[in-house]
């Protein structure tokens, strides 16, 4: 009589997938939300940095969808290094600057600024923005309130930072809709806060009332 037999559970790659891979992804889902339970402080940080690195490099990419691309770094390595010179990102006689603008002191102040601002924002989304959020403490209502934060983000953005921090004088008008690109401009502030938005939603979730946190 033949004798079956359970397979290994350290399958090796091109076995026929079963019911425990999909258990091992719930597993993995399981584990992360446990952490974020448990690591609150350290959770939001780490949260606030992957959803701007994947907002950042989809904004590098939106000229493959149609959308001008939105190099926050830049800008922000441009408005860190050079206002309080009064040139925001020009020379002495008011052309832009492109060695500079690719220099190793914008690099840096730009990303340090970019990421300092993503992370800062999951704290406020974490302690001010969701606790006023009308949605349940559920996973389509935590990211129905990380959307909703991020349409937030884009009027300030595209209404206030964008058109009178970043390029001031320069006609870019109500809500960045009279520059070069019109309307893509700020379509492609949206997306981006969008898909920040999102992953700050999907991937900050707290289950239960754990008191044992830690940074």
């Amino acid at each position: 009589m033949a004798v079956i037999t359970t397979p290994p559970d350290d399958r090796t790659v091109g076995d026929v997938p079963d019911v425990r891979e999909h258990l091992r992804v719930g597993e993995a889902t399981a584990w992360w939300y446990d952490w974020i339970n448990r690591h609150r402080v350290g959770g939001i940080v780490l949260v606030g940095v992957i959803a701007t690195q994947l907002g950042t490099y989809f904004g590098y990419v939106f000229p493959a969808f149609g959308l001008p691309p939105l190099p926050w770094p830049l800008y922000n390595g441009l408005l860190g290094t050079t206002f309080a010179d009064g040139l925001n990102g020009a020379t002495a006689t008011g052309t832009f600057d492109a060695v500079f603008a690719t220099s190793a002191d914008a690099f840096w102040v730009g990303n340090g600024l970019h990421y300092v601002n993503g992370i800062v924002f999951a704290i406020l989304f974490v302690i001010l923005a969701r606790p006023l959020m009308p949605f349940k403490n559920t996973h389509g209502g935590n990211i129905a309130s990380g959307v909703l934060y991020s349409v937030i983000l884009s009027i300030i953005s595209a209404g206030f930072l964008v058109p009178y921090a970043y390029v001031p004088n320069q006609g870019y008008g109500f809500f960045s809709f009279y520059g070069p690109d019109g309307w893509k401009l700020p379509m492609g502030i949206l997306v981006w806060h969008l898909m920040y938005g999102f992953f700050l939603g999907a991937l900050y979730q707290l289950r239960g009332s754990k008191t044992n946190t830690t940074a």
